[in-house]
């Protein structure tokens, strides 16, 4: 995700999909983005605004809206017209504090957003580009949104949108290999708590083990391997694919259930993931999601 946001960024595309299924952690992933770009790009603001159940139909109230995730002092007092002009204002405050020419702003649950939402958008768009920056929309919500693009594709009036906003389509996949798990359960060997200690995750629960070599990094095949036995028994006729929730769960029943059995020769076994898989509800949100695999097959 972090790759096709910087991606965007340097061909100057400034609207892009970033879609994915409920529970794949697409708002951790939004978090995560917006963690590296400010560490590595300082001079460029990035704000994430969550769109509620049902956004507001009233320019006040989008704009409201906006404002609150800027950190605004005043985001629901005054008219339409003042809270717009009150937006650009903060932005642009920003903007000028970071010292750059960027602002990048995360949509979360955009696939609830509707016509006029787009088009007030492309007005700050605008407006901040008569000003001399350059705003980057990423729009991250369920895959319900390409509906939403291929309507507005087929209407003149509101090809535009698509032209501004929906440029990049970046689909947010769940784990599909044994190498997709090497990264995410290395950071709990390699992340501490706190950040100046030497207590990483895998260390806390397991301090023993850890320190005679134990890694969740190695386990990746093993973890893999169980996932893919469960998937199997539960008779899915569609392609194991993790969603990064159900991961997260597993290895934190994993390593929570097994803190009494530390010692230097312990480790996680087939049997300790697949209980811990089991408590997950990772096969009843499979369940849930039957149709909407099969159907993307086919």
């Amino acid at each position: 995700m972090y790759g096709g946001v910087r991606q965007c960024l340097r061909r100057g595309v400034r609207g892009a999909i970033i879609y994915g299924h409920t529970r794949w952690g697409k708002t951790y992933g939004i978090r995560y983005c917006s963690r590296l770009l400010k560490q590595d790009l300082p001079r460029v603001v990035v704000l994430t605004v969550s769109s509620p159940r049902n956004p507001p139909r009233s320019e006040g109230g989008f704009f409201g809206v906006l404002l609150e995730s800027a950190q605004h002092a005043r985001p629901d007092t005054g008219s339409g017209f003042r809270l717009r002009r009150r937006l650009y204002n903060r932005y642009s405050e920003l903007v000028a504090n970071a010292s750059g020419n960027t602002l990048v702003l995360f949509v979360d649950e955009a696939q609830r957003l509707e016509i006029l939402h787009y088009e007030w958008l492309r007005d700050v768009q605008d407006k901040l580009g008569e000003r001399g920056i350059r705003m980057f929309v990423f729009l991250v919500g369920q895959p319900g949104i390409l509906n939403s693009r291929s309507a507005f594709c087929s209407d003149v009036d509101t090809s535009q949108i698509v032209s501004r906003f929906m440029v990049d389509v970046m689909p947010f996949s769940g784990l599909r290999a044994a190498a997709d798990l090497k990264m995410p359960l290395d950071a709990y060997d390699r992340s501490a708590f706190p950040e100046d200690s030497d207590w990483t995750y895998t260390r806390f629960f397991l301090p023993r083990a850890f320190d005679a070599g134990f890694r969740l990094g190695d386990q990746m095949q093993v973890v893999w391997n169980t996932f893919e036995a469960v998937h199997r028994l539960g008779r899915f006729d569609f392609p194991l694919e993790i969603p990064m929730e159900y991961l997260a769960r597993s290895v934190e029943l994993a390593l929570s259930t097994n803190m009494e059995h530390d010692g230097s020769c312990f480790a996680l076994s087939g049997a300790c993931w697949e209980q811990a898989i089991a408590e997950s509800n990772f096969v009843a949100a499979l369940q849930a999601l039957r149709i909407i695999f099969v159907d993307q097959a086919n």
